[in-house]
């Protein structure tokens, strides 16, 4: 089971992945609307918490969820820094905010996250964040990008610890999948890598600006 959740004022994605066999599930960014999401991991066996990248918006409800269903907190250390700023004066507030606890797991390239038969492995994609990373099931065919790669465009540099030429970087490294991965972004619709190689501006040269 895939199911991808927007949530809060701005639509942040927020993805729950469950062995259909087991039930075991991992959340993934979980941004806002604690209340919503607990309810959807009600019916299965939470196991860990996963962050594409420490931006507020993004782990908004870490502290509850942990809270409710003590489970483990993952993400790339390089973004411990900003998983309590608020970025923008009173956005915690305007996003229902909760404060976010320390990772219990440093996220680095090629960990592998196992949830009952399905296996993530982690890609890091610094450039938006400096500890960004996605999530790749293979035989799912399936990445997890966060705001790395949006549909058509990509996330934005211009936040503290943003890197624009890292993130180019990480696009290139991304585009090495195959065209038919369904990838599952950190706010906005799904893409493919297919169709991200041949229509994102950032691939092919002619860019455009991201608002997350």
């Amino acid at each position: 089971m895939i199911k991808v959740i927007p949530v809060g004022p701005i639509d942040e994605n927020t993805v729950i992945i469950a062995d259909d066999e087991t039930k075991e599930a991992i959340i993934i960014d979980p941004g806002a609307e604690g209340e919503k999401l607990k309810k959807e991991l009600e019916s299965l066996k939470l196991k860990a918490i996963v962050n594409t990248h420490g931006h507020i918006d993004h782990v908004g409800q870490v502290g509850f969820i942990k809270k409710e269903f003590d489970v483990p907190f993952f993400l790339n250390k390089k973004d411990e820094f900003l998983i309590n700023d608020e970025l923008f004066p009173m956005f915690a507030k305007h996003i229902g905010a909760v404060p976010c606890p320390k990772p219990d797991f440093d996220l680095k390239e090629g960990d592998k996250i196992k949830v009952g038969n399905l296996e993530f492995t982690v890609i890091e994609t610094p450039g938006h964040t400096p500890g960004g990373i996605c999530l790749y099931e293979p035989n799912l065919k399936l990445l997890v990008a966060g705001d790395t790669l949006f549909r058509g465009s990509v996330g934005r540099t211009d936040l503290p610890g943003g890197d624009a030429n890292q993130l180019m970087k990480s696009l290139q490294k991304l585009m090495e999948l195959p065209d038919d991965t369904e990838v599952v972004c950190g706010h906005y619709s799904n893409t493919t890598i297919g169709y991200e190689r041949e229509n994102n501006p950032y691939i092919t040269g002619k860019h455009r600006i991201s608002l997350w």
